[in-house]
């Protein structure tokens, strides 16, 4: 049931990798101050993300989450997608209306975190 966590996980986590090396090896020295930072910022959460994802689907796979839980899971994978994705997207396309993915994108990752927390006390309720 979580195992699409997992590899959404891994996924994001080698998509993170090889953006992190193409930034490093193709971008070096080609890139604004500004640009940079936007980069850094996209790269930085879709690494964090990747690993968090993919933890939260190995501990699905071990208990039996609560529906929260999984919604949470799923708020996280197309949160980053969004976020990190129209970032990247806004480097090499110039199009204003990639602008409004950041913001959703970060309220998606806000939201996953409050499911993921409320998911804890719908759990505890069902099974003290």
């Amino acid at each position: 049931m979580m195992r699409w966590v997992v590899i959404a996980g891994a996924l994001l986590g080698l998509t993170s990798v090889m953006m992190g090396a193409a930034g490093d090896h193709l971008l070096s020295g080609k890139l604004t101050p500004e640009i940079a930072h936007t980069f850094d910022v996209a790269l930085r959460y879709h690494q964090l993300y990747a690993i968090l994802i993919f933890c939260m689907g190995l501990y699905g796979q071990k208990e039996m989450p609560a529906r929260l839980y999984r919604l949470a899971c799923l708020l996280f994978v197309t949160g980053i997608l969004i976020f990190s994705g129209s970032l990247y997207a806004s480097l090499w396309i110039e199009l204003g209306a990639l602008s409004f993915g950041t913001p959703m994108g970060g309220m998606m990752l806000m939201a996953g975190w409050v499911l993921a927390a409320a998911s804890v006390f719908v759990r505890k309720r069902q099974h003290p």
